[in-house]
């Protein structure tokens, strides 16, 4: 791969915010799945926060991938699975910037 192929910048950012967003939606599903009420409820309330967490890995990475630098790790994995969640307020800071 040469230094000008995109792959090279964005591989490790990309398959850390893939593995996030897969934590994150069977995260979804158990939360889901522990809700009480009828199947359909509880399809709706997953199907609610997978739109989320999907959403939350595009402003994720959108917004990291430009100043990601480290190595790939399973604590990098994490914090992008939490910061997946929390996407409003990482927006919210990069507006006010």
């Amino acid at each position: 791969m040469s230094e000008e192929d995109p792959l090279t910048h964005y591989g490790p950012p990309l398959v850390a915010v893939v593995l996030a967003l897969l934590l994150s939606i069977m995260v979804a599903a158990l939360t889901a799945g522990q809700m009480g009420g009828e199947y359909q409820t509880r399809a709706l309330l997953y199907a609610g926060f997978v739109l989320w967490v999907v959403c939350g890995a595009a402003v994720v990475f959108a917004v990291a991938q430009r100043g990601e630098a480290g190595r790939f790790s399973a604590m990098r994995v994490l914090l992008w699975a939490v910061s997946i969640w929390l996407w409003p307020a990482i927006l919210l800071r990069q507006r006010n910037r």
